[in-house]
């Protein structure tokens, strides 16, 4: 944005200084001949900025007739696949947990009635995770819904902390891409598209990382999405999936240059009607006059 404010800066400042020069020569162009003043090859400047100008007009009336609803609906696609990514890892945390819990109990419960080795593994191990102590103890000392309670309130914590982290780092800037998009903030648009599709695949790395963390149930969600994006940043290869409209940008440029040029057209300067007194100008033109700067 900063750069395209720059920019638009620059030859804004550009025309400006162009106009005042074309104003300052405007008698001597308007008494010598247009076709014989050196000072009308400022025009030249007003014609390569609107050949310029014209490109680009173009391509953002292509943008905005054409791709603007293609560009709309695979943002609010993408929207939603990453809000649904945050969404399944809820659904799949919940699970995780009510199978784990029930895992775990049952468990528990067989190694308190046979305290076989294979048990006291597995219980020890992740993702039960059962401190040595209790599995030391005595089993009419093992209080089942307690070593449970304790070892899954650890599983809920972590549960609460990756779901406050994905609904700021992924609901949230998923709205903000929305808004982004839906209501066409056309400063940061094609920055912002380019993004997006990085975005997705930052939130689907951190959701499967969250999911692997779940004490069950932890393989991660596959993620496909279309690399392909529309070339926002080339009129050439955008006007090759979009054919553009020519006329209604050249009419906007032509009547922007029309207002641009006012101050010049409305600037009074003497126009010399003697051919005698013609000819004395362009005699001092020639001995040493100058283009006025």
């Amino acid at each position: 944005m900063l750069m395209s404010l720059a920019v638009s800066l620059i030859i804004v400042v550009c025309y400006y200084f162009v106009l005042q020069l074309l104003k300052r020569n405007k008698e001597r162009m308007l008494n010598q001949g247009y076709l014989k003043s050196t000072a009308s090859l400022f025009f030249i400047v007003f014609v390569v900025f609107g050949l310029i100008s014209y490109v680009f007009m173009i391509h953002l009336v292509n943008i905005e007739k054409n791709s603007k609803k293609a560009i709309q609906k695979e943002a609010d696609e993408k929207v939603l696949l990453v809000k649904d990514l945050a969404t399944q890892y809820d659904k799949r945390a919940n699970e995780s947990m009510q199978t784990f819990e029930a895992q775990f109990k049952g468990k528990l419960q067989a190694y308190k009635n046979q305290r076989t080795n294979v048990l006291r593994n597995e219980l020890g191990n992740p993702p039960f995770n059962l401190p040595e102590a209790i599995l030391n103890s005595p089993s009419a000392s093992i209080d089942v819904s307690a070593s449970t309670n304790a070892i899954l309130n650890a599983y809920q914590v972590k549960y609460n902390t990756n779901h406050k982290l994905l609904d700021s780092l992924v609901f949230k800037k998923a709205d903000s891409y929305n808004q982004i998009f839906q209501q066409w903030d056309r400063l940061s648009l094609a920055t912002n598209y380019v993004a997006l599709n990085g975005f997705v695949k930052s939130s689907a790395t951190l959701v499967n990382e969250k999911i692997k963390e779940l004490p069950v149930d932890n393989d991660p969600i596959k993620v496909t999405i279309s690399e392909g994006n529309l070339p926002l940043d080339s009129p050439i290869a955008l006007a090759k999936v979009y054919s553009p409209d020519y006329l209604l940008p050249l009419i906007i440029i032509l009547i922007m240059h029309a207002f641009i040029l006012i101050p010049y057209f409305t600037y009074r300067v003497r126009k010399y009607n003697s051919p005698r007194l013609k000819d004395a100008e362009a005699e001092i033109i020639n001995r040493g006059g100058t283009i006025e700067l």
